[in-house]
């Protein structure tokens, strides 16, 4: 039987690759929205992770809540087990941009399949905020729209909830009752259900395809000879009612999934230009199938959507792109043919994307690691050919099967890049940034205290208090075990 199983974490922090997932909050229901069951999950923080102060003066979680949790790798396989449950569409709150990623990290580092969940045994993902931000531009009437003190329109997930007066076990950022805001969400929209069908279909790879493939050809289009669309997406803002116009401009050379667009409503777009390379130094959108970017025909009923100035300033652009034609597929090829650049000594952590997908013989060592028996699984993780395999199982024993450091040589370097100490053993992630440590989170932690704390209530003065005390303790720890 599908089923919906809408979600929410909390993390330590917002690093995918280097923070960690603390609850997960999760509701599985009918098609038709019924509760099915629901399961609350507490993770305990793990040694080798340097809380946010933001990140916890924002969910609130502390030392109490999460000594009662279960370690990282259980909650791993049983998180991996309800997304994967066969027909299961999983759904959340800016889960594509967050959430979903969190998970692919979280079960990359246990061993686990991190992508089965997004198309394996009918599987497959729905993210409720640009679902929302149809809703807002073409079926307001679906909800009542909270607005800022700015006269701005906001998606914030607890202002919905305060606006529409959805019913909540708790307050916003607990996991489980920013999960029950989304099933609320869901139960309002879905009252509306030619939108509420076309509204998944955006995140059917197949179907997003298609409807890229087949945009209906514009008057704005045939003048220009170009393959004009709007997108719709939060990260555009407010301002200009969350839609742009957008040019397609090809697909991604290296990687085949990925679609370049090219935003039309920006001022100034081709001012500058990359002297080394001879191109416009302009952004692309790299879109994927069934992603969080929502791409519509430029009809007229869209179109009007836009703010004036959007659409002038669109035109605008056409006519410099139709007048520099040359430069401007100059650039076009550039970015089609753009590479991520290789990250030099990235941690093992962070390798998810880099590293590629586990082969053929990974998959039998990973197999073996989770079918032996705890005691055995240090002596038998020696044997692993695969390097990769190997050292993300040795990880996994030290973090959650008290293994000594000393077993996992490699983890051990990583280990002392967290005191943050010497900046040339800094832990370097998929983007070239590094993960939080000690002396950072204390020098954030000394700045809050500075400007910030009569701000706060009670409560986050005790969590400040604790997140001190837990990072100097472990600034202690790590300083004397090398």
């Amino acid at each position: 039987m599908q089923t919906f199983l809408f979600y929410d974490i909390e993390t330590s922090g917002l690093n995918p690759a280097f923070d960690q997932v603390l609850t997960f909050a999760c509701i599985r229901t009918d098609l038709s929205l019924n509760e099915i069951s629901r399961d609350d999950i507490v993770i305990r923080l793990r040694d080798d992770i340097v809380p946010s102060p933001g990140a916890f003066l924002t969910h609130r979680l502390d030392a109490q809540t999460l000594e009662t949790g279960i370690s990282e790798y259980q909650a791993a396989l049983k998180i991996h087990s309800l997304v994967n449950t066969p027909q299961t569409i999983s759904i959340g709150y800016n889960s594509l941009g967050f959430d979903d990623e969190f998970l692919r990290f979280l079960f990359y580092r246990n061993l686990l399949d991190p992508y089965s969940h997004q198309f394996a045994n009918g599987c497959s993902r729905i993210d409720m905020l640009p679902v929302t931000l149809i809703y807002y531009l073409f079926c307001s009437q679906a909800l009542s729209w909270p607005v800022l003190e700015n006269g701005r329109s906001t998606m914030k997930l607890d202002l919905l909830t305060l606006q529409n007066k959805f019913e909540t076990s708790g307050r916003a950022h607990e996991a489980m009752s920013d999960v029950e805001s989304v099933v609320a969400l869901a139960k309002a929209f879905s009252k509306y259900e030619d939108i509420w069908s076309y509204v998944q279909g955006f995140f059917d790879k197949n179907a997003d395809l298609d409807r890229m493939n087949n945009l209906e050809s514009s008057k704005l289009s045939k003048a220009y000879e170009m393959d004009l669309a709007l997108m719709v997406s939060v990260s555009f803002g407010a301002d200009c009612n969350y839609m742009a116009p957008v040019v397609y401009v090809g697909g991604s050379v290296p990687y085949k999934n990925q679609s370049l667009w090219i935003r039309l409503d920006k001022d100034g777009l081709f001012d500058r230009i990359d002297e080394a390379l001879g191109v416009y130094d302009l952004m692309t959108i790299r879109k994927k199938p069934g992603d969080q970017l929502f791409v519509l025909p430029v009809l007229d009923r869209f179109w009007e959507k836009l703010l004036p100035a959007s659409r002038a300033q669109c035109v605008r652009n056409l006519d410099f792109i139709k007048q520099n034609v040359s430069s401007f597929d100059k650039t076009v090829s550039f970015h089609r043919n753009f590479k991520y650049p290789h990250v030099p000594d990235i941690d093992l952590d962070a390798d998810l994307y880099q590293g590629g997908f586990f082969s053929f013989q990974d998959k039998k060592e990973i197999s073996i690691f989770h079918k032996t028996e705890d005691k055995k699984r240090c002596q038998i993780t020696q044997t692993f050919q695969s390097n990769r395999v190997r050292m993300l199982a040795q990880r996994i024993l030290v973090r959650n099967f008290n293994e000594k450091p000393e077993s996992a040589p490699e983890f051990q370097s990583h280990l002392k890049g967290i005191l943050g100490i010497d900046p040339e053993k800094s832990i370097k992630g998929y983007k070239e940034d590094v993960k939080l440590t000690c002396a950072k989170a204390l020098e954030e932690l000394e700045k809050i205290e500075a400007e910030k704390m009569q701000a706060f209530d009670s409560n986050q003065k005790d969590i400040l208090k604790w997140l001190k005390s837990h990072i100097q303790s472990q600034s202690t720890l790590f300083a004397d075990t090398f």
